[in-house]
């Protein structure tokens, strides 16, 4: 039995240099495209990064908090209240500032900084972590932060705090760095945090958003040191997150409406999936923002159909008295579109390859530059393939209509 000769491959491979060119060109295409969608996916992965790192079911805030970064808060009280509920297993209050929250490191000038609290209570003494170090137990923290936990003790005594090492660099933050990106401890600065001394004692791993440029970490208990004002001078009785924990076999859904209902108007209780769509649908949905980086893939999209046609009617027109050959022969038309159709293929997935490699080492750069978080996920870069393959297609196609139109005699 006779093979068939893979004609849309050796069409592509019967010139090397051609082929290279043409890999390029949909490649360059393609790394348009990952740009765009990886800003894009910065702009929703980053305003929840604080929620992915928290540990607990449930999370309220103020109804008129639309989005994580607005200061609006909620009594603490509310939390206290929440305890009678049988299903309810613990509950946490989580502080972040922003407004009142600027930082000078000695050198640069004063800028605003997310600073989050850390609970008091998960703040263990030298001695209490000497004995939580030799239990093999694995005790459940409120939060998840890589860095947090080999830094708590440090972060027990007062004026200290730890600092983000993505926060941008125009703060002028010193770390120890090995390869890209700060990756060691701060070094030693003078820093003031509204306006009153703090002493940076470590360093934690968060992220930057398109709303906060850096962030601290302080214990809870130096909120009204560094924000007297804070709350109409009761610092510690508004809270910005509450973290709920419930008991096994509570739906958490049903529990965060009966919650939201106890204290209806003075809070919203939801599950960390809801309050991450809701932030994600509000970057994307009602920001120009989310809108601006759909158009820049739109714009890749259409720069790579207008290169890929031109190499595939380039290519199609030097075959053109082959491809006659063939058509007076009796090949009908479906035969030279699928011939089209795999050489549009074979020359997306030729162009892709090199792209995502070049996409790991610009995304790398980017983050360590801005401090987003540019993540290639499976699902995103099959995103990016479809397209490209879609490009490919559209252009061949188009490419194609002169053949399938002409009369084969026309053709020699």
């Amino acid at each position: 039995m006779s093979r068939r000769t893979p004609l849309a491959w050796k069409n592509l491979i019967g010139n090397p240099a051609r082929l290279c060119i043409a890999a390029a060109g949909v490649g360059f295409a393609a790394v348009l495209m990952f740009t765009q969608n990886g800003f894009r996916n910065a702009l929703l992965d980053s305003p929840v990064q604080l929620i992915e790192v928290i540990d607990c079911e449930l999370v309220a805030i103020s109804p008129a908090r639309y989005m994580l970064p607005v200061d609006e808060r909620f009594p603490r009280s509310l939390l206290r209240r929440v305890k009678a509920d049988d299903a309810v297993a613990d509950v946490q209050a989580l502080l972040v500032e922003r407004t009142m929250a600027r930082v000078r490191v000695a050198g640069s000038p004063a800028r605003p900084i997310r600073v989050i609290s850390v609970p008091d209570e998960t703040l263990p003494a030298a001695s209490e972590r000497a004995a939580e170090d030799s239990s093999t137990k694995t005790k459940r923290t409120w939060l998840n932060i890589p860095g947090l936990d080999e830094n708590r003790v440090q972060l027990r005594r007062p004026g200290t705090a730890l600092v983000d090492r993505k926060t941008r660099s125009e703060y002028g933050f010193d770390f120890e760095s090995f390869g890209l990106g700060p990756s060691g401890a701060p070094a030693e600065q003078r820093i003031e945090l509204s306006q009153q001394s703090i002493e940076l004692v470590g360093a934690f791993t968060l992220g930057t958003d398109f709303a906060n440029e850096g962030s601290l970490l302080i214990a809870e208990s130096s909120f009204p040191t560094y924000f007297p004002r804070r709350g109409m001078g009761k610092p510690l009785q508004v809270v910005d997150l509450g973290l709920i924990r419930l008991h096994e076999g509570h739906s958490p859904e049903e529990v965060a409406k009966r919650l939201t209902q106890m204290a209806e108007g003075q809070w919203q209780v939801m599950t960390r999936e809801q309050i991450r769509d809701r932030e994600q649908t509000f970057w994307s949905e009602q920001t120009p923002v989310g809108m601006i980086f759909l158009i820049g893939t739109l714009m890749g999209f259409a720069v790579g159909i207008i290169i890929c046609y031109q190499i595939l009617f380039t290519n199609l027109q030097d075959a053109m008295s082959e491809y006659a050959t063939l058509k007076a022969m009796g090949y009908p038309n479906r035969y030279f579109v699928g011939l089209v159709i795999r050489q549009s293929v074979y020359l997306s997935v030729l162009g892709f390859i090199p792209a995502v490699l070049i996409v790991l080492g610009l995304f790398r750069v980017l983050e360590s530059l801005t401090g987003l978080p540019m993540a290639l996920t499976l699902p995103r870069a099959a995103s990016v393939l479809a397209l490209t393959t879609l490009m490919c297609l559209i252009s061949g196609l188009l490419a194609l209509r002169k053949l399938v139109r002409a009369d084969p005699a026309s053709l020699f």
